[in-house]
């Protein structure tokens, strides 16, 4: 598990969204790893659809399941119904929740999901009601 990993995610919101046609390409560093618990960093290559920053994961391997969470320094939601997206630079990430399982390709496929919630900016009420979507990833070194 110890090295680095490439991997793409994709949106999969109900609403029409330029968020649906988008691929956010991302570099996961796994640095330990005790044969079931990892941890490491995260950094999704497009800021615009991804979430900026450098990120930090945890997670565990189970058999052929892998779950880890995603902690992202910098708080974005998609909110509204177009979906955009707005940033709080001041606040963390919400958790971003992955889970998934090995393939024959010995790359890892599932699901990620964002909780919803409530955030202020400028005295503004920003309302999310989560995110969903699907992901891959592949070792590379």
């Amino acid at each position: 598990m110890i090295g680095t990993w490439k991997g793409k995610y994709k949106y999969n919101l109900k609403q029409n969204s330029e968020f649906n046609k988008k691929e956010v390409g991302f570099t996961l560093k796994i640095t330990e790893f005790d044969g079931e618990i990892f941890i490491g960093t995260i950094q999704d290559d497009d800021e615009n659809y991804g979430t900026k920053g450098l990120g930090t994961i945890e997670g565990k391997l189970n058999g052929h399941e892998i779950t880890f969470i995603k902690q992202m320094p910098i708080k974005s939601i998609l909110y509204g119904s177009n979906r955009q997206k707005v940033e709080f630079e001041n606040k963390k990430h919400m958790p971003i929740y992955y889970h998934g399982t090995l393939n024959l390709t010995n790359s890892y496929i599932g699901k990620w999901k964002i909780k919803g919630g409530i955030s202020f900016k400028n005295l503004l009420l920003y309302v999310s009601f989560g995110t969903k979507g699907t992901w891959e990833m592949v070792k590379v070194d």
